[in-house]
């Protein structure tokens, strides 16, 4: 199959049989619940980043959600029967979670220099275009996110039930590609704005996990950030490393990112998409319908 650009979310699906669907255009069109709070947070996110901290919290939530509304009706979806039945405690958890989110970081993001949110991306591999965009990026010029001072911080808003482990983040694709992009890359950025920029410097990845800024709900023992153990109580905020989980690449490791990023390539170009059933992801997939299978069962069955 040949595509004009291979996109960053192509690399990392647990099935790819998914990705050939999607390829297609043959997917659902729902939105599930997942699907719908992940847009309007990481949107609401990127409103107050670009609009200030200043703005009313619930405000940007309305915004966010009216803008996901659009984005997801110009690509044909339609929200699930549980999204519209619970849209408003939806609304009321994204708007929790900002408020948390602009309180616990504020005063960091500050003191660092915006670079921009939904940043496009591309990076080209022996004529293999791969394209994305970066959640936010900010250059941390005085290290007061304590990883290292002047290092460009590429942040990913994520909102999924578990933190992923360390072993999972270093060998994420997503993240991998992105270091590519910044590194060796273009980012459509810079002080003019909206023009391409080579920065050809390593950047860190941060996942910032959004659920994880809610405080405990009951006593809790874990490590602090000095990864010492506490006893922390109901209503105690969870430690940062509970919420941020940064990637720093080794550089020696750069052409065994660009051996996987071929290989994904050369699979897409080749028709490569092997199913990787999974007992969670198939009930949820937008692809299902159109997925193939070794039954006789009706798919409402």
């Amino acid at each position: 199959m040949r595509i004009a650009e291979i996109h960053s979310s192509e690399l990392t699906s647990d099935c790819l049989r998914k990705v050939y669907h999607r390829l297609r255009g043959e997917t659902s069109g729902e939105a599930t619940t997942a699907l719908y709070r992940g847009l309007v947070a990481g949107r609401a996110c990127e409103l107050m980043h670009n609009m200030g901290f200043d703005e009313d919290i619930s405000n940007l939530t309305v915004m966010a959600a009216s803008d996901t509304q659009k984005q997801l009706a110009s690509e044909n979806r339609i929200l699930t029967e549980s999204v519209e039945h619970n849209l408003q405690d939806i609304l009321a958890e994204v708007t929790l979670v900002i408020g948390l989110y602009r309180d616990r970081f504020r005063h960091l993001f500050e003191q660092c220099e915006f670079m921009g949110t939904e940043i496009p991306a591309r990076y080209n591999m022996l004529g293999t275009e791969f394209a994305s965009h970066l959640d936010l990026a900010v250059r941390d010029t005085k290290g007061v996110f304590g990883f290292g001072v002047n290092r460009i911080l590429v942040f990913d808003w994520k909102w999924r039930q578990e933190m992923p482990s360390h072993q999972y983040l270093a060998r994420y694709m997503q993240f991998a590609l992105y270091y590519l992009m910044v590194k060796e890359g273009s980012l459509m950025c810079g002080p003019k704005g909206f023009e391409w920029m080579d920065y050809k410097e390593s950047p860190i990845l941060v996942w910032l996990h959004l659920p994880a800024l809610k405080p405990y709900t009951r006593k809790t023992v874990s490590r602090d950030d000095k990864g010492e153990q506490k006893e922390f109580v109901k209503g105690d905020f969870k430690p940062m490393r509970a919420v941020l989980r940064r990637v720093e690449y080794d550089k020696n490791r750069d052409d065994s990112i660009k051996q996987e990023l071929a290989l994904r390539a050369n699979m897409i170009e080749k028709d490569v998409f092997p199913l990787n059933p999974s007992p969670v992801s198939c009930r949820i997939c937008d692809a299902e319908a159109f997925c193939s299978r070794f039954d006789t069962a009706k798919l409402d069955e």
